[in-house]
Order: structure tokens, then sequence, then C-alpha cells
């Protein structure tokens, strides 16, 4: 994955799901129509540390002053992302375990699956997304999984800062590099992405404030892999056999 690109693409999507008017690609896998696949390549293509950490609170007491408040409350918000960020870069086993769970559950539900450390698809010509055509492989598919933002969200009517996690997965016929499966999941805080599925987090990763969440920094960490491993089964549901 063009981590540079993504993390742009990313941002851009973010930004604009917060102000609630975002749409993202959303296409089933149709099993009945689908050549048989039993070889899946998982494409190792996540940053050790996903790229964009986002805490964020959306009801700071700044926001009551308009919009110097509301550049405050952002000042804060960047703040607060950047310490989250820095407790994140000393646990860098996030974007391993999404990617053990991943095969873990591909393999639950029959397939065959070979992990693919050396190649990755390159920015498309048009900058808008990501080309294939580039990854050649001994398998009937391929999938690409990738963080978009992780981290902690405190809506502007909410009392805790709670999981927000948001992963994309994507399954190519290998040949013809054709789309088979493309999904983005909202795990925990609900984005406002039209065609995102949502997934909720387990309610034991809330936190009262960011004083809270900074203190149970373990336990934070702990919630954003539930919400990852969440996310892995559902891909596994996703794609089994029918």
């Amino acid at each position: 994955m063009n981590i540079k690109t993504v993390t742009v693409r990313v941002a851009a999507l973010v930004s604009v799901a917060m102000a609630g008017c975002a749409s993202v690609p959303n296409i089933e896998m149709q099993h009945a129509s689908a050549a048989p696949i039993k070889r899946i390549a998982l494409l190792q293509t996540l940053s050790p540390v996903p790229q964009r950490v986002l805490v964020m609170n959306m009801g700071g007491a700044a926001m009551a002053f308009g919009a110097v408040g509301g550049l405050i409350q952002g000042g804060v918000n960047a703040d607060h992302s950047k310490q989250f960020a820095a407790i994140l870069a000393k646990r860098p086993a996030l974007s391993e375990e999404m990617m053990a769970d991943v095969e873990r559950s591909l393999k639950a539900v029959g397939y065959d699956v070979m992990v693919v450390r050396d190649q990755a698809p390159k920015q498309a010509a048009d900058g808008k997304g990501d080309d294939y055509s580039g990854v050649h492989v001994d398998a009937d598919a391929i999938l690409s999984v990738w963080f978009g933002v992780v981290g902690y969200v405190s809506g502007g009517f909410s009392v805790h800062y709670e999981p927000s996690v948001l992963v994309k997965a994507r399954l190519l016929d290998a040949k013809t590099k054709k789309d088979i499966y493309f999904k983005t999941f909202c795990v925990g805080y609900k984005m406002k992405i039209e065609n995102a599925v949502m997934l909720p987090a387990d309610t034991r990763f809330r936190f009262g404030s960011f004083d809270d969440l900074m203190a149970h920094a373990d336990e934070a960490v702990a919630g954003l892999v539930s919400c990852e491993e969440l996310t892995a089964n559902r891909i596994g549901w996703d794609l089994r056999a029918q």
C-alpha cells in the first residue's frame, strides 16, 4: 500500500466524515458468480504503527466559544493525538496482530493463505487509488487490509472517550485485478460515512477523560486491539464460502 497516498486520502475522508457527508465503496463478495477462490495472497503492507492516530473531543468546553473555541479545541485535539501516537509507537504490535488475525480468520473459513511481504500496489496514475498491476502472486485472489484512522473520540453529546478504528479491506482477482470485495469498517465511534460497516466496540474500553485514557494506556491500546480483532473476524465471515 502506498502509505503516504493512503494517509492523505484517509485524512480527507475522516475530516469529511466528521462533517457527515463522506461515502466509500461497498462491494459484497458474490459467491454464486465468483470464480472459485481457494488460495488468498494476504499483502503485508501495514506500517508497524498506524499512520493516522486521532484523539478527538468533539464537545470540549472550548467549542462553546464559536469559531475561536473551535480552533482552540482543534489545537487541544492535535496535542492529545500526538501524545497518544507516542504511546502507540512504543507498542508496534497493533499492525502485526491485525495481519495475524486476518490470516487466522481466513484459514478458519477454509482458505489457504499465503502472506506476501515483498510486493505492494503502487499509486494509480490518477492519484486517486492504488494500482495492483505489478503484484504477481501464486494465488486466486489478493487481499489488502489497512488502517485508516485509529484512536479515541468523545462525541458532541458524550461523556466518555470510545475507540475509533477505521479499517479498509479490498479483495481482488489475482489475474484480472478486478475488485471482488471492498469494505470500510468503522469500529466504535460511528463516523458518518455512507456505505461503511459499523461495528460496536467493547464498552469496557471507555474512558471518562483524556487524562483517564492516558492513565490507563495499556487498556486503551487493548481496546484498539479488540477493534482490529472484531474487524478481522468480520472479514472472514464476509468471505466465507456460501
